[in-house]
């Protein structure tokens, strides 16, 4: 079971970083670049560890949390695990940033808000997979 862990924390984390990029420099990246002049300086980049550590301790306990939780872990389970933490964790860091600065339209809260629903989901379905994948060993 530790061993599942470990490789589901990884898979969560690499999955958020690689899908996070898309999402916040490809599809995104416009959007930032008009509203840069009053959400970031450029020293952003000194800041990245501050996005590293976020990434692995909310992979770590994404991961943690669904071990505790699962019961049978089949993908639907993930899927749901997935929704629900989406949600909270999404409305709450779309809306939290939205009503506490005038900074960010409500139209670039909610596109984060559906991004997080569809990342975290797969992220669910992804530590499914992983908690139930068979290794088959053949002689």
């Amino acid at each position: 079971m530790v061993k599942r862990f470990f490789l589901g924390w990884i898979a969560v984390y690499a999955f958020n970083s690689s899908t996070g990029y898309l999402i916040h420099h490809v599809i995104l990246g416009k959007t930032y670049e008009r509203l840069m002049p009053v959400l970031h300086s450029e020293d952003i980049k000194s800041k990245i560890w501050a996005f590293i550590v976020s990434g692995l301790t909310g992979s770590f306990f994404f991961t943690l949390i669904y071990s505790s939780w699962k019961k049978r872990g089949s993908i639907g389970e993930g899927i749901r695990y997935g929704f629900f933490i989406s949600i909270w964790m999404g409305m709450n860091m779309a809306l939290n940033t939205y009503a506490s600065t005038d900074l960010v339209p409500l139209s670039l809260a909610m596109q984060w808000l559906v991004f997080t629903i569809v990342q975290y989901t797969i992220a669910g379905c992804l530590l499914a997979f992983v908690f139930n994948y068979k290794v088959k060993f053949s002689h």
